[in-house]
């Protein structure tokens, strides 16, 4: 399925066949660049061209449908971005940097861009750079991988992520609303624990997680009980660290998933010192076994 890229005001449009698979806002009015739109392929049984995330939710607008963010940077808010400029307050924010959009040797598309994470006063924080690959979709969907660097900048600094409200931070994916109530999976029936408020226990570390939900839309008596669905499944690089992410994943009340590389710790960079990861994120239709998967995470570090 051939791979074609529209660039527009500083959007990236992957499109498939005529289907809108993904958008990338580089140049975003938000505080972070982000994909508005992850959808499903046309090659799919499901809803070919569903559109699996939403960006700038009401009740979250500083939800950017996949992202990046550092939420806490020597305690400096990054993620909240939006309701604390609203009302004053000290926060943090990327500012989105230069980006390249090429055609990949192996019929992916890449998406390159610099950005540096400041607060609203204007200190900065972290340099920020990022290579996006949206591989070739199949009839089951597409592999997304994500290579990130953060550098510290000016002074040494502090990197987590535990406040109140959980741990929102790293790789991050907000659920379209169809999707809630989905279906949380780990490797080796490992158990996500609590994914509803209070959410203090979601936290499960694995090599992957794969949420699949429910899709709106199914017409005639085949729909009653039996909806289409369709999910992601987002896959942590075993040379990320010395052992497997934490998973922060809700299902209530909306579906949300980030692989959080600070869950429980503060990650100390020097200044000039850099930390990279490398996510993947396989968009399918269907709810997969776990078997199926692992083939996919399998793929994902075969790929990188």
């Amino acid at each position: 399925m051939t791979l074609e890229t529209d660039v527009e005001d500083g959007v990236v449009s992957v499109i498939a066949d005529g289907t809108l698979l993904a958008r990338y806002d580089a140049e975003p009015a938000g505080s972070k660049p982000g994909f508005d739109t992850l959808a499903l392929p046309s090659g799919v049984d499901t809803k070919p061209g569903e559109n699996l995330v939403v960006s700038s939710p009401h009740d979250h607008p500083w939800h950017f449908g996949l992202f990046f963010c550092q939420k806490l940077v020597d305690g400096v808010n990054c993620w909240e971005s939006e309701p604390n400029a609203a009302a004053g307050n000290p926060h943090g924010y990327a500012e989105a940097g230069e980006y390249e959009v090429r055609d990949a040797s192996d019929g992916g598309i890449e998406v390159e861009q610099e950005a540096t994470w400041r607060t609203d006063s204007g200190e900065e924080l972290l340099d920020d750079a990022r290579r996006i690959r949206i591989g070739e979709p199949d009839d089951e969907g597409y592999l997304l991988t994500w290579e990130q660097d953060v550098t510290a900048l000016e002074q040494r600094r502090h990197l987590s992520s535990e406040t109140l409200h959980g741990h929102y931070s790293g790789l991050s994916l907000r659920f379209a609303r169809s999707l809630r109530e989905g279906r949380v999976l780990l490797p080796d029936g490992r158990d996500p624990g609590e994914t509803s408020p209070p959410r203090a226990a979601s936290g499960p570390a694995a090599r992957w997680c794969d949420y699949s939900g429910p899709l709106d839309g199914r017409p005639g008596a085949g729909a009653v009980g039996d909806p289409w669905s369709a999910g992601v499944a987002m896959f942590d690089h075993p040379d990320n660290g010395a052992g497997p992410v934490n998973w922060f994943v809700m299902d209530e009340p909306f579906g949300f998933l980030a692989a959080n590389p600070t869950w429980g710790t503060v990650e100390t960079l020097d200044e000039g010192e850099s930390r990279s990861w490398t996510w993947g994120l396989w968009v399918h239709s269907g709810t997969p076994d776990e078997e199926r998967v692992e083939r996919a995470y399998e793929s994902f570090v075969d790929s990188v």
